[in-house]
């Protein structure tokens, strides 16, 4: 569009000079006519009229910028697995003794730990390897059994399944890397049992039912007369077996033999079978001392050697979970407060005065053995015979 314009204005320019040079200097030589034919002429050529400049060129919009691409989100990740824990019992639930105190310790880490939790009651020796490897192969995380019984298929189970840690209650097998194995001595508790059933006894016989004749078993009766003997050399024992700890009319049965030959306190060793002992000192006017304190609300029963399932299981389980982990063989004891003896207070409330009489006087003394066998001054024989 310049160019054009500068073409304009020179010719402008050069009409403007030719019509300045149509007269003379001295103006006497008039300009000649026209023709009439022709049209009149101009001073000065009009420019061709300028092109109207043409409206400036909007800009083009800018480019909307192409929009930037959010980000996918993040994947949530995935949320931790919970804990998966697992109970194998070898006796049945419902005996108001170990195995429910067991399951009560389960409960206590599902609330804890926010654990899956599993109970199986494998009563079936046949099963108990199966039922082992297939809590392992479903990714169980911790795995406890229960007593004697199952040590033969914990032990051949847990060295296949390395990821898993494996608890044994009431075990005596050391040298798995993921095991650990818990003893409790229990026959200190019944030591400790007897001085009082031998504080306590006027027949001259104090008897015993265990669930199985087993050695742990056959000590924990030993035990308990031993100590009774040391308060009378002349007290006399007698053990029965039920070969089940989930009998208790078998239970009832050897009970009330043993209080119709003249025993007069029965310490028990036989989980629900226990059951059937109480009741028959309840119909023979005899006394127990058990081994639950789910028992304390007959008034046959004087007290009971307590092993405190529930909060060893708890307690293992974050053993199990800690960065301290050890596998092995752990003392679970009177020496370390996993075993004692507890007098019933309901019996002391209101058990006939004498007895109660004499309880209080002989619980120094059991006071005294219970710290001689924490500090090691008092050896309490493991008899395994009968």
């Amino acid at each position: 569009m310049r160019s054009r314009r500068i073409l304009s204005a020179i010719l402008l320019t050069g009409a403007l000079l030719g019509a300045a040079c149509g007269a003379d200097d001295d103006g006497d030589t008039a300009a000649p006519e026209p023709s009439p034919t022709e049209a009149p002429s101009t001073a000065a050529v009009d420019p061709e009229p300028a092109e109207e400049p043409a409206p400036a060129e909007e800009p083009e919009p800018a480019e909307e910028p192409e929009p930037v691409e959010e980000p996918a989100p993040a994947e949530e990740p995935e949320p931790a697995e919970a804990l998966s824990v697992a109970l194998v019992a070898n006796q049945k639930a419902g005996d108001l003794g170990p195995i429910d105190d067991l399951v009560r310790g389960l409960e206590m880490v599902e609330q804890d730990y926010g654990a899956d939790i599993t109970f199986i009651e494998a009563t079936d020796p046949s099963t108990f390897e199966t039922t082992l490897r297939n809590l392992a192969n479903q990714g169980t995380d911790i795995v406890a059994v229960t007593f004697p019984p199952m040590q033969d298929a914990v032990v051949a189970v847990a060295p296949d399944f390395p990821d898993t840690r494996w608890i044994h209650i009431f075990g005596f097998e050391g040298g798995v890397d993921n095991l650990v194995s818990i003893g409790f001595d229990y026959y200190k508790g019944t030591y400790l049992a007897g001085i009082l059933a031998g504080a306590l006894n006027t027949t001259g016989k104090v008897g015993f039912v265990g669930g199985v004749s087993i050695p742990p078993l056959n000590a924990d009766y030993n035990a308990f007369v031993a100590a009774a003997q040391s308060k009378n050399a002349a007290i006399t024992g007698e053990a029965a077996f039920a070969d089940s700890f989930e009998d208790p009319a078998k239970g009832r049965e050897l009970g009330a033999a043993l209080y119709d030959g003249g025993v007069d306190i029965i310490m028990t060793d036989a989980a629900a079978t226990d059951l059937g002992v109480i009741q028959a000192a309840e119909e023979k006017g005899g006394y127990v001392i058990g081994g639950s304190v789910n028992y304390f609300d007959s008034p046959a029963v004087i007290g009971g050697v307590l092993l405190y399932w529930a909060e060893l299981l708890h307690a293992q389980v974050g053993h199990a979970l800690s960065d301290d982990y050890t596998p092995g063989y752990v003392g679970a004891g009177v020496a370390e407060g996993g075993v004692d003896l507890v007098v019933n207070p309901e019996f002391l409330a209101n058990g006939p005065a004498e007895m109660v009489e004499i309880i209080n006087a002989t619980l120094a003394e059991i006071d005294a053995a219970r710290s001689q066998i924490k500090d090691g001054s008092l050896e309490v024989p493991f008899d395994p015979e009968l």
